[in-house]
């Protein structure tokens, strides 16, 4: 029978390195085609892994896939009705229809059809796992036999391990029932890697309806010898280094078309010519070259091998760029840097360490992050990379820039209001603040001095702390080695979870140890909050209760620059210049917006 859900939500920290090819990248004689170079490399076409949700994979799937929705950087739901449409026809229980065009297509001229939804929901439900994945400190798989002998798909969503029952299918439409309501529903299943593929490769299945046929069987059934392979050729087969070696089997729904991958160094599109929906490709080819470093893009822009770039924003980068000639340099804001505090672990803002004292820990929490000079973090670290750097008062980004408004919207440290909170609490002598930070990075190594002497005026004495296991790793599992964490804070591709998950008592994702009556109050109402018009009041009120309760500081979003050719003349037999190229926020969860530059009426 399907099983309830049982699975909670792992942290999982990508290591992404740049491998080194030999192969050589595409010649600046490339009429039609466009070339990007970024910093992260892709790594899979699966969206349901860890790996195809890094941020390399991200910007490639954002182009080849299509389906029913996409996120926006508010995190609200932005639907394509012509691939299909998503309808909640009931709230109790919760019940929502997909509904498949016609016209929605495979590249290799596949129909998409219910079976690629049904597989999805096998493999991010879990009510096929029988077997659970081990991790080790740094999130790697350590139980990799066990998983490949038994049905281990090894991706239940938040979201999805709520639909519980087996979906019904009539003609080219899905239903899906939860067993609990679930605010995510608009985003929480897509169609992602073919069916009919993960048919041929796994059960041996030539013909492509066939295929798809007897994976929906092997679910339906649920026959474990053919789930096992099946959940194998998902979990591995669109990795990077797979799809090298046969990349006949990347197809794809999006305006787009895999065409060449060569692992850690570029990925190669071309025009997707089954692709119907609106915003075809604008380019023959489009090329992703992660290969190269800050000032090689800088190098190969000024040279004409490469239209667009997106290097890491440091003043190095944005003077090189100031001397490329005709070149169009952007500058924004990617996810926010924040100051998480540690509520847990016996340190300095737990309250086990005066005695139970809950008051006085809350006391000692606002002090210190009174202290924090946001203002002069943005003037003096980040403006000169980002002129309109502003402070970030929002203290849910994972949703949206904005989101939770300006609760905390005060930027210079209030010295003396922090004085009198810990006179007024009786805390006396230095506060010894541990604060998790990557100290590798110029841009929060300059922060952390300036929060370092800023909290010094009022008896804080902050330290850096150097990571054990790695910085994600003791992010999650050191809760007692830091008191603070100086973290950027992505989207999440279920943005109202990550709320949730974050910040209710006992959450999945709760690394602080928050606990607070009237954050979970707010976080169970949003859990619960099935109208998107609903949500903006739902999660005012979750900010709220953590500004109260002195939990989090955001500070500044971290800045990010992209540049192109501009108004520097193509030289002959070359792409033109790509026009209006917003900065690429690799923090988002979907990038499919980013590219409206490279389609048609995008």
């Amino acid at each position: 029978m399907f099983k309830g859900s049982r699975f909670g939500v792992v942290a999982l920290v990508a290591l992404l390195a740049v491998g080194g090819c030999t192969q050589e990248a595409p010649a600046p004689d490339r009429t039609g085609t466009a070339v990007v170079t970024v910093g992260m490399p892709f790594t899979s076409l699966n969206g349901g892994t860890a790996e195809g949700r890094a941020p390399g994979s991200t910007l490639v799937r954002s182009l080849v896939q299509a389906g029913f929705v996409s996120l926006d950087q508010d995190g609200a739901a932005v639907f394509d009705e012509t691939f299909g449409t998503v309808q909640k026809v009931s709230d109790s229980p919760l019940t929502v229809t997909y509904t498949i065009d016609p016209a929605a297509t495979w590249s290799d001229g596949t129909a998409v059809t219910p079976a690629d939804l049904l597989l999805e929901w096998a493999a991010r439900s879990g009510q096929l796992d029988d077997v659970t994945p081990e991790l080790d400190a740094q999130g790697g798989i350590t139980n990799n036999d066990a998983l490949d002998a038994g049905v281990a798909f090894a991706a239940a969503s938040p979201a999805l391990v709520q639909a519980q029952q087996l979906p019904t299918v009539d003609g080219a439409t899905l239903t899906l029932v939860y067993a609990t309501p679930v605010p995510d529903w608009q985003v929480a299943l897509d169609v992602n890697v073919p069916a009919h593929v993960v048919g041929q490769t796994s059960l041996g299945v030539e013909d492509p309806t066939e295929a798809a046929a007897a994976v929906t069987k092997a679910i339906v059934d649920e026959d474990k010898e053919a789930l096992s392979s099946i959940s194998a050729a998902w979990r591995t087969d669109f990795d990077a280094d797979a799809l090298a070696q046969h990349v006949d089997q990347a197809v794809s729904t999006g305006p787009y078309a895999v065409d060449v991958i060569v692992p850690g160094e570029r990925v190669e599109l071309v025009r997707n010519d089954e692709y119907e929906g609106d915003g075809a490709a604008s380019y023959d080819r489009v090329v992703v070259r992660s290969d190269l470093e800050p000032l090689e893009q800088v190098e190969a822009l000024a040279a004409g091998s490469v239209d667009v770039v997106a290097p890491t924003d440091t003043r190095d980068v944005l003077d090189a760029l100031a001397d490329v000639t005709g070149a169009d340099v952007r500058t924004g804001g990617d996810s926010t840097l924040q100051l998480q505090v540690q509520a847990a672990g016996a340190g300095a803002f737990d309250p086990a360490t005066y005695g139970g004292d809950a008051a006085v820990a809350s006391a000692v929490r606002h002090a210190f992050l009174a202290t924090v000079p946001r203002d002069a973090i943005v003037s003096s670290v980040v403006a000169p990379l980002w002129p309109e750097a502003v402070v970030a008062s929002a203290l849910l980004p994972t949703v949206g820039p904005d989101a939770g408004g300006d609760v905390a919207s005060s930027g210079p440290a209030d010295i003396a209001g922090a004085r009198r909170l810990l006179d007024d609490a009786g805390v006396a002598g230095p506060v010894t603040v541990q604060v998790l930070v990557n100290t590798t990075d110029p841009l929060r190594a300059a922060m952390l001095a300036l929060i370092t002497e800023s909290a010094s005026a009022v008896g804080f004495e902050v330290e850096p702390y150097t990571p054990v296991d790695g910085l994600g790793p003791d992010l999650v599992g050191a809760p007692d080695a830091w008191d603070a964490a100086l973290v950027p804070v992505p989207q999440s591709d279920l943005p109202l979870d990550s709320v949730v998950s974050r910040w209710r008592t006992g959450g999945a994702t709760n690394v602080t140890g928050w606990s607070d009556p009237a954050t979970d109050a707010a976080a169970g109402t949003l859990a619960q909050t099935l109208d998107p018009d609903a949500v903006e009041d739902q999660l005012a009120a979750v900010a709220e209760s953590l500004d109260a309760g002195g939990a989090v500081l955001s500070l500044v979003r971290q800045p990010i620059a992209v540049a192109t050719r501009g108004s520097a003349a193509p030289t002959a037999g070359t792409t033109p210049a790509a026009p209006d190229v917003e900065p690429l926020a690799l923090g988002r969860a979907d990038l499919t917006d980013w590219w409206a530059w490279a389609r048609a009426d995008g």
